[in-house]
């Protein structure tokens, strides 16, 4: 685990319990408790939630912008890189014209 609390090796990735988290199937507005974060392969940070109205658990990308942040696409002053976990989340998800589920906008609760 890093200073912000990523997890980055596989014995902390297994003792989350990661397989548990899936993509989202709806797009829409959600109440999240953002539990883990894992650094993709392409510049991307994998958050993991936790619904806090439906306990589904979720797994969104986002990505590296311009000014070196790991935000939604819509957020510029976030950087979920160094959030810390347990906060809560106004996540807003969106589908494009291809079907997908992309996380657009995120509004800390906290």
């Amino acid at each position: 685990m890093n200073y912000y609390g990523i997890l980055t090796n596989y014995e902390e990735r297994m003792e989350a319990n990661l397989e548990q988290y899936s993509r989202p199937e709806k797009a829409g507005t959600f109440n999240l408790r953002l539990d883990y974060r894992t650094w993709g392969k392409r510049m991307c940070l994998f958050c993991y939630f936790t619904d806090e109205d439906t306990g589904e658990k979720i797994r969104l990308a986002c990505w590296r912008n311009a000014k070196e942040h790991y935000a939604p696409r819509k957020c510029t002053d976030i950087d979920f890189a160094r959030i810390p976990t347990n906060s809560l989340w106004r996540c807003t998800l969106e589908e494009d014209a291809r079907g997908n589920i992309n996380w657009v906008m995120a509004e800390a609760l906290d």
